[in-house]
């Protein structure tokens, strides 16, 4: 079987059981539980398979980079947009990391999520993850890519607020969302950019795109896209909050796949902005940044799962610092051994607190201490504000409220307001009439 018919089956495999259960989800058909687990069992074997199959069939071919093209699905105006897929090295090796890690969760959840209240939106939610990350990693055109990015915004979203009778669940949920929302305008941009100004909006011709004028403006929206994904500053704030979904959605999400999405498209789009000296420095400052912020901050945090977030970003902004460096294969093995390593970490937090607790099973008393040999290095006066600071995110929060939210927020109200005295009462006057 060719690359590009595996590529084909791999995507519509992936695609058909979160249509079955979306749709399931859309009439309100409770499916049977061990119903529902089968089918989430056969998505993950089937994408396993197939994507072996893909690898073994592109290893062995004679190309490096094959590309998968459908006929013009819009024409207008002489325009002709077509979804184009791209086999190569870079894709298969993150689609290899989707299908090795999809199914340890999947077999993680089946009794996590036993007679568990909304496990058939749970389920849905996964499988439709794991369609998202195909497309992202098979993604050929910024367009393509684009659909993949925001399908795994919209089911990260949903399962940060997966326990929704709890408000802190939705409040979280919500500040994920406006992120992403913020963050997503870049790429949104960048794609429409591109069009505009590139001769091909295919990632192949990347490399001919970086002469023309407008990309280092496109270099720099792509760059900025990628921040809330992976929550680089100063869009870090939300994904300590986004723990508040469950252990195997935030091992697949924040430890393993969806937070590795940002270096995942700064190394699709390296031909693009390689050229540019200024783009790189930016990129490497934010790394760099980051993992100085959440190196800090991560240890003053008392809990397992959100310790492992900021550690999760402190190596994220390594890489960061990796791939504007230009150590690319380096970045590429970094994000999968850390993918790899945060996965076993977030499912293995569920039970860690019992086991360093008065365990029989143990046999004693264990207690966890951590190493503090670089905060030695510092005066005791300058420990203890280091520490205030890191405790408090380095007042990141309150900077971007007084700043960003409450500014928009006050413009908004007097939008409001204005719309009010313009349709000449109150909006309780007008319920009223």
């Amino acid at each position: 079987m060719t690359p590009q018919l595996l590529t084909l089956f791999i995507l519509a495999w992936a695609a058909s059981i979160p249509l079955l259960l979306g749709a399931a989800q859309l009439t309100g058909l409770r499916l049977p539980e061990r119903l529902v687990q089968g089918l989430a069992v056969a998505h993950a074997t089937g994408v396993l398979f197939a994507t072996f199959a893909l690898c073994v069939v592109f290893v062995a071919g004679p190309s490096s980079m094959v590309e998968v093209s459908t006929p013009p699905l819009l024409v207008t105006h002489g325009y002709e947009w077509r979804a184009v897929l791209l086999i190569d090295r870079l894709s298969v090796t993150y689609l290899a990391l989707v299908a090795l890690i999809y199914p340890v969760i999947v077999h993680f959840s089946r009794p996590f999520f036993h007679r568990e209240e909304g496990s058939q939106r749970y389920w849905f939610l996964v499988t439709l993850l794991a369609f998202a990350l195909a497309v992202v990693s098979l993604a050929g055109n910024v367009d393509v890519l684009y659909l993949g990015w925001e399908l795994v915004g919209v089911s990260s979203v949903m399962l940060i607020s997966f326990f929704w009778r709890n408000l802190r669940s939705a409040q979280n949920s919500l500040r994920a969302l406006i992120y992403y929302r913020l963050c997503d305008l870049g790429v949104l941009g960048a794609a429409m950019w591109i069009h505009h100004a590139f001769p091909s909006s295919e990632f192949s011709h990347f490399a001919e795109d970086a002469m023309v004028p407008s990309a280092l403006g496109v270099a720099f929206a792509l760059l900025f896209g990628t921040l809330a994904k992976s929550a680089q500053l100063p869009m870090s704030p939300w994904l300590h909050r986004a723990m508040e979904g469950p252990a195997a959605s935030s091992a697949i999400f924040y430890g393993a796949l969806s937070v590795h999405l940002g270096p995942l498209l700064l190394l699709r789009t390296s031909a693009l902005w390689m050229p540019h000296p200024s783009v790189r420095i930016v990129m490497a400052c934010i790394g760099l940044l980051t993992a100085l912020f959440a190196a800090f901050v991560g240890r003053t945090r008392p809990d397992a799962k959100t310790s492992l977030a900021y550690a999760t970003m402190a190596q994220l902004g390594i890489m960061y610092v990796e791939i504007a460096a230009g150590l690319h294969t380096l970045a590429l093995v970094h994000l999968c051994a850390n993918a790899g390593l945060r996965t076993w970490q977030f499912l293995r937090s569920s039970s860690l607190i019992q086991d360093f607790q008065d365990n029989p099973i143990v046999g004693t008393d264990v207690r966890l201490q951590r190493q503090s040999n670089l905060e030695r290095l510092l005066p005791a006066s300058l420990r203890g504000r280091l520490y205030l600071a890191a405790s408090r995110l380095f007042w990141l929060d309150s900077i971007q409220w007084s700043f960003v939210a409450r500014p928009f927020l006050g413009l908004f109200s007097w939008l409001a307001a204005m719309e009010d005295r313009l349709l000449g009462g109150s909006p309780s006057e007008q319920r009223s009439n």
